[in-house]
């Protein structure tokens, strides 16, 4: 990774990057677990980058976090306890507290780090959210609160880093991981994952579902183009049970589950993002691969 405190270059593999101009850093440490930046963007405003790769930005977070959490929300008959892995900017932790239905939620983060940026420099992402009384915030490894856990979540949603070989990310795309999570869903529950690239790594977005699917039985891949990301983004949701994602009106769904206005998420947005190509759908049809603990799919670059 080459920073010049002008521009923040990133690889999508090893033979290709993205350069975003920077203006301004507001925040740089090496903590125990990762890199963590904050820095101006000229174009995207306000973003944080991890370990090189880019998590959010102030001009289109909305657009990662809405697909990542309304879809399954909206799915499930119950979604009155939900748990978070990951997700250290409040954004995923603020649309979960849209839903009406939702009594509890529980944040684990590993890295209090991001928390405190959060709450420092972030306030459009959170927008108050740590502070609401259905939060409960855990600093924790996602992995070994689950194992301890004993409660039973209507939905789980993984708002991780991508899986990088140098880390224990990894860990969090398996199918160990994925029985875990099978194990502490709620009759008629489910879980979404981010599932990176289908661009830049498809063979990676590939493998999570296929690996989704063989623990949970059955898994629901989607996408959407997000600009700080550079292209297009997957996530692949999965059910305890063999109910599917919406398949009503979801129009009328937001507006009886859901508070306020989206930005992102609507009836013909969703349907967009789970109607895939012929040639994914191919790849995903064709994937045998299994992410384990032993032999994991991690992100080429």
């Amino acid at each position: 990774m080459y920073y010049n405190w002008s521009w923040h270059i990133e690889w999508q593999t090893p033979y290709e990057f993205h350069g975003h101009g920077i203006t301004k850093i507001l925040f740089d440490r090496q903590t125990k677990f990762q890199r963590i930046i904050l820095a101006e963007m000229n174009r995207f405003g306000k973003t944080l980058i991890i370990d090189g790769k880019i998590q959010s930005s102030l001009e289109d977070e909305y657009i990662y976090h809405e697909s990542l959490v309304h879809p399954l929300l909206l799915s499930l008959e119950k979604a009155s306890n939900v748990l978070i892995l990951g997700g250290g900017e409040g954004a995923t932790l603020r649309e979960v507290l849209r839903h009406r239905d939702v009594k509890k939620v529980t944040m684990v983060d590993i890295d209090s780090t991001v928390i405190d940026i959060a709450k420092q420099y972030m306030p459009e992402w959170h927008a108050g959210a740590f502070e609401d009384p259905r939060t409960k915030l855990i600093i924790d490894d996602g992995y070994n609160y689950l194992r301890r856990s004993e409660e039973q979540f209507d939905a789980i949603i993984l708002d991780l880093t991508d899986p990088i070989k140098e880390s224990t990310s990894y860990k969090l795309y398996t199918v160990e991981f994925y029985n875990l999570i099978k194990s502490k869903l709620s009759d008629g529950g489910g879980m979404v994952t981010q599932a990176t690239s289908p661009s830049f790594s498809s063979e990676v977005f590939s493998v999570i579902n296929n690996t989704c699917r063989t623990s949970l039985g059955n898994s629901y891949p989607y996408m959407t183009y997000i600009p700080a990301f550079d292209g297009l983004w997957g996530f692949v949701m999965a059910f305890k049970g063999k109910k599917g994602p919406l398949m009503g009106n979801v129009d009328d769904e937001i507006r009886k589950k859901i508070t306020g206005e989206l930005r992102h998420y609507d009836g013909l947005t969703h349907s967009s993002m789970f109607n895939l190509p012929k040639t994914l759908r191919k790849g995903l049809e064709m994937e045998r691969k299994i992410s384990s603990e032993s032999d994991p799919v991690t992100v080429p670059a």
